[in-house]
């Protein structure tokens, strides 16, 4: 019995002493020692996806997970990267148990899914418009949403409309020829600040109070007169490229009128927009006064089928003090715009960018023809290279004193560069200079011509210069 009770006090304080050893660094679990406030405030730098994937890794983290989410008043899906879309793997389900656990939520993020079903399937648990709204509609303090996504948009419009849709909405399925699924009705109580539509069918553009931000490319309007009812007063920015609209210049009116009511405009871009000519000219005359275009300081004209001279200038005269960057189509590249711009005896402080003889991407790159391009809504239009001279560009220099970045497409009358300069006006400000298939420029005037820049920093010459005859061998060495 002694034997015993001695060995039993032995491995008692065997036992004591080991509890009493120090655990190794590795053993020990720092983040369950961590306070739930301490826990709360690592979770703001997770993504969300990172945090609720902690939830059943301890009871502590589960704890501080529904703490942290439960006082969440902004919520992103995507991590602050609006290109990618949400996670995958949600249904109607799982969506509104997530957002039950954020009751306090005010705006919400990245809601851009990469699928969803139209309507709700019986016996099928997906992920679907009904779905996503009624979890949407069970936030009670919710005031805005961002997300890429046609259908669901409307349905916000529709369903939900205090709700404000937030950041820039840009559809993410955009193609030419337009998809005819691709579909959007925008009501006149839309609350949205920036809208980019991108290969959408849309019957009219109303009247949107909050709007300022409207970027329209490839969009096709099926109304009769989808401009009827324009007027978006708080506009900054109008981009309207290669849409298929009306034929009738006609009804172009209530858009240029529209715009000019626009007094806060910055930003004018019209690609392949038959506006009437000569329209732009009598609207300007109407609205200077009250402020309408004064403060553009970017315009934009691209194969406008019956854009005038008059048109431009006016724009430019009205815009002067404002404007940094002017790209005008090769119709439009002449003396005369340039010259009529001296005569004003007008001063441009801002003026940064010009390009000449203008060309938008989408024509310079599609493979399909006019025919094609016609039949599919656009705008009967025809470029010819500009006709600017030697003569015009000086003039361009003596107007536009303080240019840094210059870029001159298919001009074939240019010939002398180094004509371009004057004593008076030297372009000393210019950076960057491109000049892309002015073949008929002569390479020794264009050498005198670039020493005469002392700040010019990038040149980009493409397809220039007339190439050397071709002459036969026996030639080539009576000639060397």
């Amino acid at each position: 019995m002694a034997s015993r009770r001695k060995t039993s006090r032995l491995q008692l304080v065997k036992h004591s002493h080991e509890a009493q050893l120090p655990q190794p660094e590795e053993d020990k679990d720092y983040v369950n020692q961590l306070s739930h406030e301490l826990l709360c405030q690592i979770f703001r730098y997770l993504p969300l996806k990172d945090i609720i994937s902690m939830e059943c890794l301890s009871r502590k983290l589960r704890e501080a997970v529904s703490l942290y989410l439960r006082v969440l008043r902004v919520v992103d899906l995507c991590a602050g990267r609006w290109w990618e879309y949400m996670p995958s793997g949600f249904t109607d389900s799982s969506f509104q148990i997530l957002l039950k656990k954020m009751p306090e939520v005010e705006q919400l993020y990245g809601l851009h899914p990469r699928f969803l079903e139209r309507r709700r399937v019986r016996g099928y648990e997906a992920f679907s418009i009904p779905g996503l709204l009624e979890a949407l509609q069970a936030c009670p303090n919710l005031m805005g949403v961002e997300t890429s996504h046609l259908e669901l948009v409307e349905a916000i419009w529709n369903y939900m409309p205090q709700v404000h849709i937030l950041g820039k909405f840009r559809n993410r399925n955009g193609a030419f020829p337009i998809p005819p699924e691709n579909k959007l009705t925008i009501p006149v109580t839309a609350k949205i600040q920036t809208l980019h539509l991108v290969g959408v069918n849309v019957p009219e553009i109303p009247c949107v109070a909050m709007l300022r931000h409207l970027s329209l490319k490839w969009v096709r309007l099926t109304k009769p007169q989808p401009f009827k009812d324009f007027l978006c007063v708080n506009l900054k920015t109008f981009v309207m490229k290669n849409c298929a609209g009306p034929t009738n210049s006609l009804k172009y009116v209530p858009l240029v009128t529209g715009l000019a009511s626009a007094r806060s405009l910055e930003q004018l871009e019209l690609v392949r927009v038959p506006f009437l000519g000569g329209l732009i000219q009598h609207v300007v005359e109407d609205s200077w006064r009250s402020g309408g275009f004064r403060n553009l300081h970017t315009i934009v004209f691209g194969a406008c089928k019956n854009a005038l001279e008059v048109d431009l200038g006016y724009l430019i005269i009205t815009a002067a003090r404002r404007l940094h960057e002017l790209r005008i189509q090769p119709s439009l590249t002449k003396d005369g715009v340039f010259s009529a711009l001296k005569m004003a005896e007008l001063e441009f402080p801002q003026f940064e960018t010009l390009h000449l003889g203008y060309v938008d991407e989408f024509l310079l790159q599609c493979k399909m023809s006019h025919a094609e391009l016609v039949k599919y809504g656009l705008a009967d239009v025809t470029e010819n290279p500009g006709i600017i001279t030697d003569i015009g560009l000086r003039v361009v220099n003596e107007v536009f004193t303080n240019i840094k970045y210059l870029v001159v497409y298919n001009c074939p009358h240019l010939h002398n560069p180094h004509s371009w300069i004057t004593d008076q006006c030297r372009w000393s400000r210019l950076v960057d200079l491109t000049l892309v298939r002015c073949h008929a420029i002569k390479l020794e005037s264009f050498c005198q011509f670039i020493e005469l820049l002392p700040c010019l920093e990038f040149i980009c010459l493409d397809q220039m210069f007339r190439e050397p005859p071709k002459v036969g061998h026996t030639q080539a060495v009576t000639i060397f």
